[in-house]
């Protein structure tokens, strides 16, 4: 069942083939690590999430970092290190990687993946694209940033997505080509140094895949899950003066908050009064805050799904809205 379920997903992309690990975490951290070694280069987005982080790290490649989602810092910088090496008469061969995210965990925006596209391929770069939290919601039919943008799933070199999310499974993920898949059940220490998952979780991940490659009910399942994302987005951004919205999707930031600690209480009480007289459950976004390149400012996450109701969404989203306000209202 774990063969079948690597089947599903490269067929599911559109990749020649794709590994399947045990553990979402590990998963991009453990493929960063398996390709770029000490010497090699790194270029990331510097809104990339803590297990991308922790990847650049276990790599010890030499890591350059770019503004978010600023393609023109991103150029800068691979400028930048094409003129470092150029200038070295007896540079070394170096492997060169470009990694960002799809759908930005800690910011709630997507990655312009045209754009960095053309960017590896003027400036000679692998891609590797952390797809954990578009995989199975964005596009037309679930397969991600490169079906938004259009682009063939084979131009990137390695796409990671997580099975814990829109499959409802565990375990995450890596597809590419014969060749980037199979370097990985040997290099890959999260793959090699890990059992297997659950042989139901497998089957669970490749009949939800089946789903989404049902148009009748896959499409059904992605409109009615973006028309709920939307439907909770209009009921709070009627209230700017004590909410900020990020994007187009439920990431929540208290508006007029000047200090982290002030802002992190803040979150924190309208977690605990929806979940006592709401009862609702939502979370405020934790880091390791000592480890954290570069740490994300307090938040909240909206978790939704296509099965809630339209009328509970709303019904959630002024609950929230209310509680917002009371807290910010409080402090003036």
């Amino acid at each position: 069942v774990h063969i079948n379920l690597e089947k599903d997903i490269a067929r599911f992309l559109g990749t020649e083939k794709a590994i399947i690990y045990s553990q979402n975490f590990s998963t991009i951290s453990s493929v960063i690590a398996a390709f770029s070694k000490r010497g090699d280069i790194i270029v990331a987005d510097d809104g990339c999430n803590f297990a991308i982080q922790k990847g650049t790290q276990i790599s010890r490649s030499n890591i350059k970092w770019f503004k978010h989602n600023d393609m023109a810092d991103l150029e800068r910088v691979l400028e930048s290190i094409k003129k470092e090496t150029s200038a070295s008469k007896k540079r070394p061969l170096t492997r060169r990687f470009i990694v960002t995210e799809g759908l930005f965990q800690n910011f709630g925006d997507i990655a312009p993946l045209d754009k960095i596209m053309e960017l590896k391929e003027k400036y000679k770069y692998r891609v590797i694209l952390d797809e954990c939290n578009s995989f199975g919601i964005l596009g037309k039919n679930g397969r991600g940033l490169t079906e938004v943008f259009n682009i063939s799933p084979k131009r990137v070199d390695m796409i990671i997505g997580s099975m814990a999310t829109a499959l409802s499974g565990t375990g995450g993920f890596c597809a590419g080509s014969k060749e980037v898949v199979e370097h990985q059940r040997l290099s890959g220490q999260a793959f090699v140094f890990s059992a297997s998952m659950p042989a139901m979780l497998a089957v669970c991940a490749s009949e939800a895949i089946k789903i989404l490659e049902t148009p009748e009910k896959g499409n059904k399942l992605l409109k009615d899950m973006t028309d709920n994302a939307a439907a909770f987005r209009n009921v709070v951004v009627s209230a700017p003066q004590a909410i900020e919205v990020s994007s187009d999707v439920g990431m929540l930031s208290a508006a007029g908050i000047t200090t982290r600690d002030e802002e992190k209480y803040l979150l924190q009480e309208i977690v605990d009064e929806v979940a006592v007289k709401d009862g609702l459950l939502i979370t405020r976004a934790k880091y390791v805050e000592n480890q954290e390149m570069f740490l994300p400012r307090p938040s909240i996450r909206i978790s939704m799904s296509a099965t809630h109701a339209r009328k509970d969404v709303e019904k959630a989203a002024q609950a929230i809205k209310a509680s917002f306000v009371k807290a910010i209202s409080k402090r003036k």
